[in-house]
């Protein structure tokens, strides 16, 4: 067992890292405590097996859109066992001067999501625009496709347009063969 102190330093304040570390030093059985400090610093105190802190501190070096962690410098010192059965907690003062500063921290973390949620809106719009653009091309094409096709079947009813007569003529041609034959039947059959 050993004590350690984390001194976490980056965009780390406003972020919703505390409950990050929460999550993870309670995955790993770390007892302890994660507070903000004035000067932006968040600082962890905490017992564990040297092991499980050393996996915890590789687990909480983040970058992301919301989180930065520039550096983590870790102390190691004897333990106290003062967090023995206490789990992993935040920390913060218990006063009124304390609410109102995890009323910000929250507010502050409320505002930096919705700015990633926006801008991630935004470029999802904007591909939507390109794609819109894109579509309206392929219109564009397509309606000259199809007017390219018309002119081809009035130039084919030019070209067949005769030949295409001169079918419908054999045809009816063959509708009045077809009667005037079936009269000729019937009257060699009456006689």
């Amino acid at each position: 067992m050993i004590k350690a102190v984390l001194s976490i330093t980056g965009d780390v304040q406003g972020a919703g890292y505390r409950s990050y570390l929460i999550m993870a030093a309670r995955k790993l059985g770390l007892e302890g405590y994660v507070e903000n400090l004035p000067n932006g610093v968040v600082n962890v105190v905490c017992e564990s097996e040297k092991e499980r802190i050393e996996e915890f501190v590789s687990k909480i070096k983040i970058k992301s859109e919301i989180v930065e962690v520039e550096n983590i410098k870790v102390k190691y010192d004897k333990p106290t066992g003062e967090f023995k059965g206490k789990g992993f907690v935040i920390k913060v003062e218990e006063s009124f001067k304390g609410l109102i500063q995890e009323m910000f921290q929250g507010y502050a973390t409320s505002e930096k999501y919705f700015r990633v949620g926006w801008g991630k809106q935004d470029r999802m719009l904007g591909k939507q625009d390109r794609m819109l653009e894109k579509q309206d091309k392929m219109l564009e094409k397509q309606d000259a496709t199809i007017e390219v096709i018309g002119t081809r079947f009035d130039k084919t009813d030019e070209k067949y347009g005769d030949i295409s007569k001169t079918m419908r003529e054999m045809h009816n041609d063959l509708k009045e063969m077809k009667n005037l034959f079936a009269k000729l039947v019937n009257h060699i059959v009456k006689e």
